[in-house]
């Protein structure tokens, strides 16, 4: 079965893990990363054409929609796309994505799975002259997509903090960092967790080059409770606390009842 993947560019793979030749309109294969992000909902082709085709009057731009559809099942077989009344989908019996992957592997709280289908922002490095409709929707779905995989990662990093597994939970929030370098949590939080894990002198040494990175790149300085927070690992004198979920109040004590008067 031919893999399509979309996330951090295009490409299609044969079963034997090959490379498919492209396909003959740079059209088509936006077809197939709009249809691969739709899923099992599909697109309509009333939607196609107006991302791809808007500025074509309409018979201009369903005949270009029909002849993008024959190369895509010439190349991939003439079921890789079905057409049920107006809508088209990806076969999955023919076609798989790696955004559906990761959808399904979000959707069942497999977070390290869908983290590890995120190879990249959608369709990077992809673009359609004169589709400018289209390019907003790449835009929207990259945006959405990114914020699903950040926000997994978290989870996962968090996750590993409450359990005092502190060497995992700095290297997920090195891979939050690497999605958002600029981010001085992230990369505070990594640090505590490498600092936790016995590694304090690299802890260090990474927020100084954090530091630097915000002065020559974006000519900011520091906040001042990232600063504090290195200042804390440096000196190793965090709260034991930090980081430890909180205790559950205790339920309030209830009155004894008063007796009764005879």
């Amino acid at each position: 079965m031919i893999r399509l993947r979309v996330l951090g560019g295009f490409a299609l793979d044969a079963p034997s893990g090959a490379s498919v030749p492209r396909l003959a309109q740079r059209r088509a294969e936006a077809i197939l990363a709009l249809l691969a992000v739709a899923g099992s909902l599909g697109c309509t082709r009333d939607r196609v054409v107006a991302l791809l085709w808007g500025e074509s009057d309409t018979g201009h731009a369903r005949h270009s929609l029909r002849d993008a559809l024959h190369a895509i099942r010439l190349a991939l077989g003439h079921d890789a796309v079905v057409s049920r009344g107006d809508t088209l989908r990806i076969d999955a019996g023919s076609l798989t994505s790696d955004v559906d992957e990761f959808a399904t592997a979000l959707a069942a709280s497999r977070l390290s799975d869908a983290v590890a289908v995120y190879r990249g922002p959608l369709l990077d490095g992809f673009h359609i002259p004169e589709a400018p409709e289209f390019e907003r929707w790449v835009d929207d779905e990259r945006d959405r997509l990114f914020g699903d995989c950040l926000g997994a990662i978290k989870r996962l990093a968090k996750m590993a903090e409450r359990d005092g597994r502190w060497d995992e939970a700095a290297e997920w929030w090195g891979r939050a960092v690497a999605l958002d370098r600029y981010n001085s949590r992230y990369v505070a939080r990594r640090l505590v967790a490498l600092a936790r894990g016995g590694d304090r002198v690299n802890a260090l040494k990474e927020g100084e080059a954090h530091c630097r990175l915000l002065r020559s790149a974006l000519e900011l300085e520091p906040e001042a409770a990232f600063l504090e927070e290195m200042e804390r690992i440096r000196s190793g004198g965090w709260p034991a606390r930090y980081f430890t979920p909180q205790a559950a109040p205790a339920p309030p004590e209830t009155a004894p009842p008063k007796p009764e008067k005879p």
